[in-house]
């Protein structure tokens, strides 16, 4: 069954669409009662209909070959709010999907476009930031967090196991027991020691239009640990913020800003004010 894409309120629905006939392919009425076996195929099947997208065109994004991993769940810096929506829904269709849209200041002064994207399964929440000009915004941050059902916590050891994998090996954990971690990366990539001057300034998931950081992107993750069993992890949170692509949107909206201005002249140099 295709499904149809419904935006209400700012929360994105997933709904059917039928058609045809009354019956199904096997000629039960529609309003028929199932049988058992049918009525077990039915409690297994999806509580959210799949989303009609061309999940071939949402594509996850990772890193060029040889460069250090920058993604979470596939979603990457620079990319737009139609493919966040679309790598999401492509993963998983149960994510409900909030929208707020306001406004960041600029280095120089004036504003560029913020959009703050969440997307919640009830267990997977991913938070997403894109800034830049209006209708140009880029992701500059990606978080996610997973909270574990009663009997399905992993542990914790596995988990810091698996970002070191997937990352590098963190440093500066607060904990010195596997529960948290960063990696700061200057900005030709390579790995900042905790006792660099930049480091403390880099370890941040903020949204910085103040200066342009020395950074590349920072990452960090943590666990919650189960309070009966601290060697289960009862929530998992990483996050990932690229300040490059901070500097990159706030140059193209100053960019976008500027042109605005010189089309403003030219259209004033052509005619006088009525005085």
């Amino acid at each position: 069954m295709r499904g149809t894409i419904l935006v209400i309120g700012g929360l994105m629905w997933l709904a059917g669409c039928g058609g045809g006939s009354d019956k199904d392919a096997n000629g039960s009425a529609a309003g028929d009662a199932p049988s058992g076996e049918e009525a077990a195929g039915e409690a297994a099947a999806p509580a959210v209909e799949k989303a009609d997208l061309d999940c071939g065109k949402f594509k996850p994004q990772t890193a060029p070959e040889g460069q250090a991993a920058d993604d979470i769940v596939g979603l990457r810096q620079g990319m737009s709010e139609e493919q966040v929506r679309g790598v999401l829904l492509c993963k998983n269709p149960s994510y409900a999907i909030n929208v707020s849209k306001s406004s960041t200041s600029l280095p120089d002064g004036g504003q560029m476009s913020r959009i703050n994207l969440y997307a919640d399964t009830g267990l997977d929440k991913v938070n997403v930031w894109l800034i830049g000009p209006p209708d140009g915004e880029r992701l500059v941050h990606v978080d996610r967090t997973n909270e574990y059902p009663a009997g399905k916590e992993l542990p914790v050891a596995n988990i810091a196991q698996e970002v070191s994998a997937k990352y590098g090996a963190f440093d500066d954990s607060s904990y010195g027991n596997q529960r948290s971690g960063w990696i700061i990366r200057s900005r030709d990539g390579q790995r900042m020691a905790n006792g660099n001057m930049s480091y403390s300034e880099c370890r941040s998931h903020n949204i910085r239009t103040d200066k342009v950081l020395p950074c590349l992107h920072a990452i960090s993750y943590e666990v919650m640990p189960n309070q009966q069993n601290p060697a289960l992890a009862a929530r998992f949170s990483v996050g990932l913020t690229s300040f490059a692509m901070m500097t990159q949107m706030a140059m193209a909206t100053q960019a976008q800003q500027a042109k605005a201005v010189e089309r403003a002249q030219e259209s004033a140099d052509e005619k006088d004010l009525d005085l």
